[in-house]
């Protein structure tokens, strides 16, 4: 027996009583039974035609019910089939994201050794950007250097030019003084020192007298073992022979023989012509 029956037996049993209670009440009035009876059977009939209407109204709703129980049951079914649906692709998407994740993952090892590769490779460019300053200072030092040994051999090249050009005049008034020498039965085999003066530029004593240091040497045609002249204004003050010529400068022993006074620092020497 379901709710609504229970409901009906509950309405019946309440609706007996009640008759039960008008009986009783109607037997204790002393009232008309008949009539009593007709009234009671009236509500009774009324009681019985709500009660087949409330039953037609549980049909309905049984039937209502059943109509919805098959539509929800066709809407789970239909849910489930979705529900399949849906956890086959998310096992499918499952797999793509743990294919990603791998993905994922091997980009990364990829990314750091990417980074590793790149800082070593910024160092190497570094170093080889310090090697390229280096170098290019070194190309610009030689550079510079090139252009400097140029600029001197250019200018050793006009002064080459200039000497080479000196020489040939000197050669040819070497050959023509030395013609007009023969011409004039001059011995022209001698060796021939170039005059020139200097001054004293030091002295010093020594067992043999003075020695002097001169302020002319090789380079302006003093030779050892030749002999110089000192002299002071007009005053002549005596005769050194050369011991050694450096080329700018040269060391002599003062003859005392010759000497005629006292020799000093920035007295005038001069070499002589000696021919042998």
């Amino acid at each position: 027996m379901n709710l609504l029956g229970k409901i009906f037996t509950v309405l019946i049993l309440l609706a007996s009583v009640s008759l039960m209670v008008i009986a009783m009440f109607v037997y204790a009035t002393h009232r008309n039974w008949k009539e009593a009876y007709d009234k009671v059977n009236a509500q009774l009939a009324q009681e019985q035609t709500a009660k087949a209407d409330l039953e037609a109204k549980y049909q309905q709703q049984i039937s209502q019910l059943k109509s919805e129980q098959t539509a929800a049951l066709q809407d789970v079914a239909k849910l489930e089939t979705e529900r399949n649906v849906i956890v086959s692709q998310n096992q499918t998407i499952q797999k793509e994201v743990d294919l990603l994740r791998q993905d994922q993952a091997e980009s990364v090892g990829m990314v750091k050794a990417t980074g590793e590769n790149v800082s070593r490779l910024t160092d190497e460019v570094t170093g080889l950007r310090n090697d390229v300053r280096v170098a290019q200072q070194d190309r610009d030092e030689q550079f510079h250097t090139t252009l400097k040994a140029t600029s001197e051999l250019h200018s050793v090249g006009g002064q080459l030019q200039q000497l080479q050009e000196r020489s040939a005049q000197v050669v040819a008034q070497l050959a023509d003084v030395t013609a007009k020498a023969k011409e004039a039965g001059v011995n022209t085999e001698g060796e021939y020192i170039p005059r020139v003066r200097g001054k004293v530029s030091k002295i010093q004593p020594n067992a043999s007298g003075q020695l002097i240091e001169i302020t002319i040497g090789a380079d302006d045609g003093v030779r050892q073992g030749q002999t110089i002249e000192i002299f002071r204004g007009d005053r002549y003050l005596g005769r050194a022979e050369i011991l050694r010529a450096d080329p700018d400068r040269a060391v002599g022993q003062v003859i005392r023989k010759f000497q005629q006074g006292q020799i000093q620092e920035n007295d005038d020497v001069a070499t002589k012509l000696r021919v042998g």
